[in-house]
């Protein structure tokens, strides 16, 4: 599946393709094309990856000269185009069309359930490895067994002791643990019995032990998103945060006088995996590629700050201003980065910046004002439905989830983010989500 590009690293493409073949062409069929053009979210993404397809002509010379790991810029242009076409077209086509011919709430719960499943499954063999680390050895004939799973690949990192369960790597779990951590969260608001805490619980434990730092950081900071409109919307939530604020009182000190030293050291560690001024640590180590690089990449915007380099094209330029202090004694950028036999290009680490550097300031602005429409949107959802909150602060979480996880990846393959577009967009049709609704 290379022709899927940067997607064929991952399972899923294959039966979002599959199903989007299958759905496109029932479609032409019937002459009957369902995508919300006339949507201000949607058109406003259009006018965006209109300026990306442009934005590269205006460097048309630069771009011609371009070779780099046996690829010229035009050949990248058009693949990495092709990526946001995937993206913006058939992963929000399918997503979206689900969402009409089913409405809402019916996805909704769908695909809460069908997370909640995938979790458990995720926390058994994570669960599994974790005890692994921790001197249960006995335990590796079992965690082999998940290798007879299709599409997992069950690997022990003993040197870090990440846990990564059925995920290719442990920052891969990461990113699933902030994917789901908006439509688990919801049991809380949605269930009245006692064991609705335990889904979420099982996400904060797959962030820890995955020692991700950009799970670690995301779902705490979702954690308290979803804290403060769980607060403002939900009464009953109110008397469980006064609940669990008492109980944490009176419990903590009690933690902290006997495992006081283990979660200072715990905390210590994680705050020491971001520290990149400290080169010995194979955590400082990456550290530095990703600020190197970031920082190589907004040298890159300073250069074509109007309309950028060309969608697909920071690296052509970026390779030349790697800073040294990222590059000494760093062998990933000899290894990998800057390897021409290394086919994979640099990932630029945090869309934002890529965003300036390959469309300048203009396409940066029209992304901003396509991400400032989503909040908007899902905002006055939030407070007009108030039978519905939990759809529209899930939603929050998903965007907001996927802002902070932009700042560590440059890509549009989350497929959270076009899920929750998807059914942020059809919410504004009424018969998709109750009669009552008005918005």
């Amino acid at each position: 599946m290379s022709f899927l590009g940067e997607y064929s690293s991952d399972s899923a493409p294959i039966f979002f393709l599959i199903a989007f073949i299958v759905l496109f062409i029932h479609d032409l069929l019937r002459f009957k094309i369902s995508l919300p053009f006339t949507h201000p979210i949607y058109q406003a993404f259009f006018i965006f990856f209109i300026f990306i397809v442009v934005a590269a002509f205006f460097n048309f010379f630069n771009i011609s000269e371009y070779y780099f790991k046996y690829t010229s810029g035009w050949v990248r242009y058009l693949k990495q185009l092709i990526s946001v076409i995937l993206a913006y077209f058939m992963l929000f086509y399918l997503f979206y069309n689900v969402c009409i011919n089913l409405g809402v709430i019916k996805t909704f719960f769908i695909v809460r359930k069908t997370m909640f499943w995938s979790l458990i499954v995720v926390f058994i063999v994570g669960l599994i490895q974790f005890l692994i680390y921790s001197g249960v050895t006995q335990l590796i004939g079992v965690y082999q067994l998940f290798d007879y799973l299709p599409f997992t690949r069950p690997t022990l990192y003993f040197e870090l002791k990440r846990v990564n369960a059925t995920a290719w790597r442990p920052p891969d779990l990461g990113i699933y643990v902030i994917s789901i951590s908006g439509f688990i969260f919801s049991y809380i608001l949605t269930n009245k019995k006692w064991y609705r805490f335990i889904p979420f619980l099982l996400v904060i434990f797959l962030s820890v032990v995955s020692k991700s730092r950009t799970a670690l950081v995301t779902v705490f900071l979702q954690l308290i998103f979803l804290g403060y409109f769980s607060y403002k919307n939900y009464y009953l939530f109110r008397n469980i945060f006064r609940k669990i604020v008492i109980l944490l009182v009176c419990i903590l000190p009690v933690v902290l006088m006997l495992k006081g030293d283990i979660i200072y050291d715990t905390i210590n560690e994680r705050i020491e995996s971001l520290n990149f001024t400290d080169t010995k640590s194979d955590n400082a180590r990456s550290n530095q590629s990703r600020f190197g690089i970031q920082y190589a990449n907004f040298q890159v915007f300073k250069k074509y700050p109007i309309t950028g380099i060309g969608w697909g094209q920071q690296a052509f330029e970026s390779k030349e201003l790697y800073p040294e202090w990222a590059t000494k004694g760093n062998y990933e950028f000899k290894a990998y980065y800057l390897n021409e036999e290394v086919k994979s290009f640099p990932p630029g680490y945090n869309l934002y910046i890529r965003i300036l550097a390959e469309t300048g300031i203009i396409g940066f602005i029209f992304f901003i004002m396509f991400l400032s429409l989503i909040f908007y949107y899902t905002y006055k959802f939030l407070n007009s439905n108030e039978g519905y909150n939990y759809i529209g602060i899930t939603l929050y979480v998903v965007f907001f989830g996927t802002l902070l996880m932009w700042l560590q990846i440059d890509s549009f393959r989350i497929y959270i983010f076009w899920l929750g577009l998807a059914m942020l967009i059809c919410l504004r049709r009424i018969g998709n989500l109750g009669n009552n609704v008005k918005w």
